[in-house]
């Protein structure tokens, strides 16, 4: 016989088991795509995934910078510098800085006809002090700034920087991102354009910080 209590007991293990099985469906989603490695040169790597709800890929790009983690930090956090190094970038600055966290603004160049794309990026910077590694997670802020004129804005983007030492004065770094620049971009543009970006942007990282080889 089923007690009320032994039913309130059953009803609570199938709730449980429940969220179980859906909290381990949304963690094999979430890595449901391998990597695609699709260039090395220079020791740098470039791979590029699908997501799951986009049709723009997210791709990664991994390389050792001849320089202290301090050095590409001073460079990542300067945001009047970004316009010179990151590919396709013709203007930026920081909005804000509080402590560990930032709001930048930086306008991507793109083909005519079609408009430049402006971001609002909120970066937080988190340092691992057992290993020295430093840690930039990404993220679109949107509604941080007002719209521009002639500018369309990018409301999706998510990304990293993960520095890890590597010896004295190397630096692996890794770079992560999925952006979807919107405003009637074709796909299969963007999908063409995603592995030169990490390339060129840890190439020109290299150049700014003269570190040009990965020796």
């Amino acid at each position: 016989m089923i007690t009320a209590a032994n039913s309130t007991k059953l009803f609570l293990f199938f709730c449980t088991l429940y969220f179980s099985i859906c909290l381990c469906a949304v963690g094999a989603t979430a890595n449901a795509y391998e990597w695609e490695l699709k260039k090395q040169a220079d020791g740098i790597d470039v791979y590029i995934r699908p997501v799951s709800d986009s049709d723009i890929k997210e791709f990664k790009g991994e390389g050792i910078v001849g320089v202290s983690i301090s050095a590409i930090v001073e460079l990542l956090r300067d945001s009047a510098q970004f316009k010179n190094w990151f590919p396709n970038t013709s203007a930026s600055k920081l909005l804000e800085r509080d402590g560990a966290v930032s709001y930048q603004y930086s306008i991507m160049s793109t083909p005519w006809p079609i408009s430049d794309r402006d971001n609002i990026f909120r970066s937080v910077m988190t340092r691992d002090e057992t290993t020295g590694s430093v840690e930039i997670t990404v993220d679109a802020a949107p509604d941080y700034y007002p719209v521009q004129k002639r500018l369309h804005r990018v409301t999706r983007a998510k990304g990293s920087w993960l520095l890890t030492p590597d010896g004295p004065n190397k630096t692996h770094v890794k770079f992560v991102m999925h952006l979807e620049p919107g405003g009637g971009i074709p796909d299969w543009m963007v999908n063409a354009q995603i592995i030169a970006t990490p390339f060129d942007a840890l190439t020109n990282m290299r150049t700014t910080l003269g570190a040009e080889t990965n020796e």
